[in-house]
């Protein structure tokens, strides 16, 4: 259960990362360096949330639904 209330929180932080990152365009300042970040962030918390759910996977943490 704290396994995925953890994938939760990551997702949770993905997005507000995006939001950010939508923000920081739609404001229109020349300073795009904020925008450039939030997206290097989402990007480095996407792969790092594969690199986890694989290790669930392979630790048996997490395990996939029958589809019956």
């Amino acid at each position: 259960m704290l396994f995925k209330a953890a994938i939760v929180i990551v997702l949770v932080l993905i997005l507000l990362s995006l939001a950010t990152a939508m923000f920081s365009m739609l404001k229109g300042n020349q300073d795009s360096t904020r925008t450039v970040k939030a997206l290097t962030l989402r990007i480095a918390l996407s792969i790092g949330l594969l690199i986890f759910i694989m290790i669930g996977y392979s630790l048996g943490l997490i395990s996939p639904h029958a589809l019956i």
